[in-house]
């Protein structure tokens, strides 16, 4: 795990688990919920882990801005991009199946990036050049995505968003990939899946921002896939609060997508 950006891989898992430990503490006491402009839910959990995060954050690497979904405004090619409490409705719903945001973005590509799930303490973390690993439990272990070779096409998509629209695009995938496994998970714990090879492919049919893509992107691209818009292009971060087009996420950049994604994958 050494490389260049260990100090700041080490700064984001830290403010991760401060964060971890602010959401399960109200998660634990089921307080509150209010509606933001966009309709979108919101609870004091979130803003506390914004702040705990910050904070931890502003510790570390103070030169860093911090974009956060629940505020934060840079400028330059550098910085933080955060999402504090990502699957907020799964929250509520108390799936359990929500997660820490954490990813240093370096001219439009993430090159630190954490995913940490309070509930199970299981923590994704990655950084350019030095692979992915999933720690639980005090041990951690390479993630390497699963090869595909065949066989069938395990799909993992959101369990909220968009989910008519990938069920149509499962119908197009299966008539040249054959059998489809899928599976609807909320957050970007899918970026997980993907890394320590539990799912192939994670097509998300609609809009995502920065906060919500870019750690689980540096995830799988370290653990050898990529994350794709139109053309098989990677998916590039061209302003820390953007609105992210369509994207597919595959867990083994090796295989000859393009003869079924290319044709069908969003915006082609």
């Amino acid at each position: 795990m050494s490389g260049t950006y260990d100090r700041y891989l080490e700064a984001a898992m830290t403010a991760a688990h401060k964060a971890a430990e602010v959401i399960l503490s109200h998660y634990r006491a089921a307080g509150p919920v209010a509606l933001k402009t966009d309709g979108s839910p919101v609870t004091p959990a979130d803003q506390a882990a914004h702040e705990a995060i910050v904070t931890s954050l502003g510790q570390a690497a103070a030169t860093i801005p911090v974009a956060s979904e629940e505020g934060g405004v840079v400028a330059g090619s550098r910085y933080w991009s955060v999402d504090p409490l990502d699957g907020t409705k799964e929250y509520v719903a108390r799936t359990g199946a929500f997660v820490v945001n954490i990813a240093l973005v370096e001219d439009g590509r993430p090159v630190v990036g954490v995913v940490h799930v309070p509930v199970t303490g299981e923590s994704y973390f990655a950084s350019r050049g030095g692979g992915a690993f999933k720690r639980q439990a005090g041990r951690s272990q390479p993630l390497h995505g699963a090869r595909f070779v065949g066989g069938p096409l395990r799909v993992v998509g959101s369990a909220r968003h968009g989910t008519e629209a990938v069920a149509s695009l499962c119908k197009l995938l299966a008539g040249t990939a054959g059998s489809i496994e899928q599976t609807a998970l909320g957050s970007a714990w899918k970026f997980g899946w993907l890394a320590e090879g539990r799912a192939d492919l994670y097509p998300r049919l609609g809009p995502t921002h920065t906060w919500d893509t870019a750690a689980g992107q540096c995830l799988v691209e370290e653990s050898g896939g990529a994350v794709w818009v139109a053309g098989c292009k990677p998916l590039v971060y061209e302003d820390a609060r953007q609105l992210n087009p369509s994207f597919v996420a595959v867990a083994d950049r090796t295989f000859a997508w393009p003869d079924l994604l290319q044709r069908q994958a969003p915006g082609s």
